[in-house]
């Protein structure tokens, strides 16, 4: 059921009760029905449905909210890894190498002239086949430190505020939806309700109808016409009923409620409504809205994360300069000549400078690639204003049409009530027929109708119009922007 045709919904019944009310002409009436009923179904009740609670537990409950969530959690380990880049990298490394046996020649053989002379000594140096290293490493990448780790840390910094306020975003789309949806129910609620005193007025009619015929005022022709009218006011009960039922397993799904509980109404669409805003300036209210919507800020944040990441994808074209030093303690130390097995302790310390031509093209390929799509999501910012613009016109005109029809139905309410109380003061009398009382129950039951679409439409254009200015945000609780 679309919201179109619900909006249509009270002119369909009018003129229901209009072609009843005409076929209802020139037939002898008894005493007519029952009129003035009020829609009992929408009576606010302790402890019932308002749209606020729908939405606290809409949002209390959505799928589309944890996502959004765990999204922000995702981003906040960005952060903290982006963070731990800044640390000087430290390297520990423990090695045990076991060396195969090898003949290892003399350097002075003792037949040798110089071993004559060394008294037939000879001179060779030992090969340990048990080789132990441990080794710390310390390296400092000192350009990247400016280049690309401090803004690596502003891309993930930004991401992760783009990234919450898209939570808080998702948040308030959330509450509107289930604040609309509840609206919808009430509506389907009572249009079912008044289809309900329609079949009730038609079968007036059948009655009347009936008692006609038998006295000879009135054919078979006009009974059937009036069983036929009857059976229509049954289907569209059904359908009103099935409206009814469906609004309502939406609010179920909505609130992920499966307790099977009936709703009860508990919101008054008697009480005045406190408008958002003056609606006369638009230009103040798209400003407004300019400022304080927060899918402009996060669309902000993720161009900034983006052309910070652009930044460092082009960082690659420079040239890495970076300090190291190294602790080693080894069995045998290789940089003791001769070797023996004992421990021995070295260290060194230096500045490394790296860069490959090939960097150069790649680097800049990439940071191309990046820097098209922060120009792409500019192109989609100015997309969102345009459709915030549009948004914010929609909705202050949807509160004018919904300010003048609260207007227009109370004065038309007030005019139904006094005429039908006339109408039917006459028929007492004998100076109006059963057709005169029935029309001007069909009026009040139409404006009836009038007066709580006016109601409801007021509420729903007000919750638009307060989510495209971006007030809603004050009144979410705890709902500031981070």
């Amino acid at each position: 059921m679309t919201y179109r045709w619900m909006k249509a919904l009270p002119f369909a019944l009018f003129a229901f009760a209009v072609s009843a009310s005409v076929q209802a002409q020139e037939e002898g009436a008894a005493e007519p029905p029952e009129g003035g009923k009020s829609i009992t179904a929408l009576a606010p009740s302790s402890g019932g449905l308002t749209a606020d609670e729908v939405a606290r537990r809409a949002t209390a409950t959505s799928f589309e909210l944890k996502a959004k969530q765990e999204a922000v959690a995702a981003a906040e380990a960005q952060v903290d890894q982006a963070m731990v880049n800044f640390f000087p990298r430290v390297v520990l490394t423990g090695r045990y190498t076991r060396l195969s046996e090898v003949d290892i020649p003399t350097l002075i053989p003792p037949n040798s002239p110089l071993g004559q002379m060394m008294g037939g000594a000879s001179f060779s140096f030992a090969s340990p086949l048990d080789q132990w290293h441990t080794q710390a490493q310390l390296q400092v990448p000192i350009s990247d430190y400016i280049l690309r780790i401090s803004r690596g840390y502003a891309a993930a910094s930004k991401n992760l505020k783009a990234k919450q306020l898209d939570e808080q975003a998702q948040k308030l789309k959330t509450a509107l939806d289930a604040k609309l949806a509840y609206y919808d129910w009430i509506r389907a609620r009572g249009s079912a309700e008044v289809a309900e005193q329609t079949l009730e007025q038609a079968k007036g009619h059948l009655g009347d109808v009936k008692q006609a015929f038998a006295v000879g005022a009135a054919s078979k022709a006009d009974v059937l016409r009036v069983e036929a009218q009857v059976a229509q006011a049954e289907m569209l009960v059904e359908r009103m009923r099935n409206l009814a039922r469906i609004t309502e397993d939406r609010l179920r799904v909505i609130m992920h409620d499966t307790s099977g509980r009936p709703y009860a109404v508990g919101e008054n669409l008697e009480d005045e409504v406190v408008q958002v805003a003056q609606v006369n300036d638009v230009e103040a209210l798209r400003d407004e809205a300019m400022s304080k919507r927060l899918e402009v800020k996060m669309v902000d944040e993720s161009v900034g994360a983006v052309r910070e990441q652009a930044k460092v994808a082009k960082a690659g074209m420079w040239p890495s300069v970076a300090a190291f030093a190294d602790a080693i303690y080894a069995n045998p130390n290789s940089r003791i000549f001769p070797q023996a097995e004992k421990w021995d302790f070295t260290w060194d310390a230096g500045i490394q400078v790296t860069w490959s031509p090939n960097d150069v093209f790649a680097s800049s390929a990439s940071g191309s690639s990046v820097a098209a799509q922060a120009a792409q999501l500019e192109a989609q910012r100015s997309a969102l204003l345009d459709g915030i613009r549009l948004e914010v016109l929609q909705s202050a005109q949807a509160v004018r049409e919904a300010q003048v029809a609260i207007e227009t139905s109370r004065r038309g309410l007030d005019a139904a009530e006094e005429s039908y109380r006339v109408r039917r003061e006459l028929f007492r009398n004998g100076r109006a027929t059963s057709m005169e009382v029935t029309d001007a129950e069909t009026e009040l039951l139409r404006t009836r109708l009038e007066a709580l679409n006016a109601r409801v439409e007021l509420r729903t254009a007000n919750a638009r119009l307060e989510h495209a200015l971006g007030r809603d945000i004050e009144n979410d609780a705890g709902g500031k922007a981070r």
